[in-house]
């Protein structure tokens, strides 16, 4: 008996880290960049990023993929040395349905079992010196994971026609979620500069400038 329930067990652990589906929504509408903010990348803006990781628990959106996200930025760049700083923090709250995970269980994974979490994702732009924040944003996000034999298709086909859903053995990290995070951060933040061109002045001047 020992036997089978081990078996069993692995079998679920083995079946739950190759079976993820995720869909990820952002509250609000984000404004798309275009071709007329070309302009605002010619000069990228540097920054220190600072990641403020939550705990105890790991989440989606924040994780060391974020560095690799930005890193494809072509509007930032990162900086140990600017006088810019960027500071990341995450705070997410997690439902997970136990009778869904028991469900799931019982069934050895055809019945989905579902997990949601809210976030909110705060991006804060301060100078290094004084401490002053500069601009801060903060987007609401929600993600959706089903682990299912069901969701096996939907997580291979699914991410080749829609850049909100993310699919396979990852769940702690999600370069789909932090990409719409990143994209979203950016598309804020030239919006603003095209409203007051001296904040860009001013993210672009501290940010070339470095600390002793």
């Amino acid at each position: 008996m020992n036997l089978c329930l081990r078996l069993v067990f692995a079998f679920v652990v083995l079946f739950s880290l190759s079976c993820n589906f995720h869909y990820f929504a952002l509250a609000n509408e984000i404004p798309k960049l275009d071709g007329q903010n070309e302009e605002f990348g010619k000069d990228k803006i540097r920054f220190h990023l600072i990641r403020v990781e939550e705990s105890p628990k790991g989440n989606l959106y924040n994780s060391q993929a974020l560095e690799f996200e930005i890193a494809k930025s072509k509007l930032f760049k990162m900086s140990r040395n600017s006088k810019l700083n960027l500071t990341y923090t995450t705070k997410t709250n997690f439902d997970n349905s136990g009778v869904s995970g028991l469900l799931f269980l019982l069934t050895l994974g055809v019945f989905p079992w579902f997990v949601e979490t809210q976030s909110n994702v705060t991006f804060t732009l301060m100078d290094r010196e004084d401490k002053k924040v500069i601009r801060d944003y903060t987007f609401p996000i929600q993600s959706k994971r089903i682990v299912s034999w069901l969701s096996i298709p939907f997580s291979i086909v699914l991410p080749i026609f829609s850049d909100s859903v993310d699919g396979g053995s990852n769940f702690d990290t999600s370069n789909v979620s932090l990409r719409m995070l990143v994209d979203a951060f950016e598309a804020e933040l030239v919006k603003d500069c095209k409203e007051n061109p001296e904040l860009w002045n001013t993210l672009r001047s501290k940010g070339n400038e470095s600390i002793e």
